[in-house]
């Protein structure tokens, strides 16, 4: 079966079937847009669509709620985590934009705002980094998601 493959929807297949056939190939392949994005030289455009990825494996998983059952929740709340940061980030960017938009150009306030929306921006991607490095992709927890995506469903 070719790596595409894995990923399409069997019709003929239960839910906890698909699932266990293709989210353990979406999961790795998360996890290495994740390593590149968690990356010190990552850049917002970069943060920006790992973020909308997050947010499409986070729903994407919940769609097998009912085949994986309460565990499941630990995976969930791992990615909503992953997306405060990511979402906090572009809030940062989207909040510079709007409002440099509105304030004089060269204006002392919109220096303050802009150097403050930086700042922010900045701790969130270190904060995202630290979970990301030492938590969500720490001592084996990519193998683990990927066997737990793997095993028996209901």
């Amino acid at each position: 079966m070719a790596k595409d493959d894995a990923l399409m929807w069997d019709g003929s297949g239960s839910p906890g079937a698909n699932a266990r056939r293709c989210l353990p190939e979406l999961v790795a392949s998360y996890y290495q847009e994740g390593r590149l994005a968690a990356a010190g030289d990552a850049s917002p455009e970069t943060l920006h669509d790992f973020r909308l990825r997050t947010k499409r494996m986070r729903y994407t998983i919940e769609l097998f709620r009912s085949c994986y059952g309460p565990g499941l929740r630990r995976c969930l709340d791992a990615l909503g985590r992953i997306q405060d940061h990511l979402g906090a980030i572009s809030d940062c960017a989207t909040t510079g934009r709007t409002c440099l938009a509105l304030l004089p150009q060269d204006s002392p306030e919109g220096a303050r705002l802009g150097a403050y929306l930086e700042k922010r921006a900045t701790r969130e991607a270190a904060a995202f980094r630290r979970y990301w490095r030492g938590e969500f992709d720490g001592a084996g927890e990519a193998r683990r998601w990927e066997i737990y995506f793997r095993r028996k469903t209901k």
